[in-house]
């Protein structure tokens, strides 16, 4: 599994755990892509997640959350409600999921909100933060 999708993996499981569920993983059309899609508390949830190494250039991948990112996955959930009309009753919300991916033997730094290690391989996969409303669409 790649480092994007174990990362998505991650972010899901923290939120089924919580009480969410799952409607799709990496939504897609043509122009864009929605990493996660979910129901929490009545809400529909449209989650961008960044995965990155420890040392990483995008401040864990907040940075590569442009306006324009932002536009194309606000795009991304107006085409999905189209295709899903009756998901369009619930309040719609675009959050941020920050995942970082390191070797076992490196310190953590904070407090992570989920963690999964993969013995075979060595490593570990963090949710460093989730930013709800992090930015604003349909």
């Amino acid at each position: 599994m790649n480092t994007g999708k174990q990362g998505e993996e991650v972010v899901a499981q923290w939120l089924t755990h919580r009480g969410g569920k799952i409607l799709h993983h990496r939504w897609r059309w043509k122009r864009g892509e929605i990493d996660l899609i979910a129901i929490e508390a009545d809400t529909l949830l449209f989650i961008e997640v960044k995965t990155r190494n420890r040392a990483n250039w995008d401040a864990d991948g907040l940075l590569a959350i442009t306006p324009q990112k932002q536009a194309t996955i606000v795009r991304s959930a107006e085409l999905f409600l189209l295709k899903y009309p009756h998901l369009s009753e619930y309040p719609c919300r675009f959050d941020v999921a920050i995942v970082r991916h390191q070797p076992i033997d490196r310190s953590i730094v904070g407090i992570p909100l989920q963690i999964v290690t993969d013995l075979t391989t060595d490593e570990r996969w963090l949710l460093l933060d989730y930013i709800t409303s992090a930015f604003d669409g349909v």
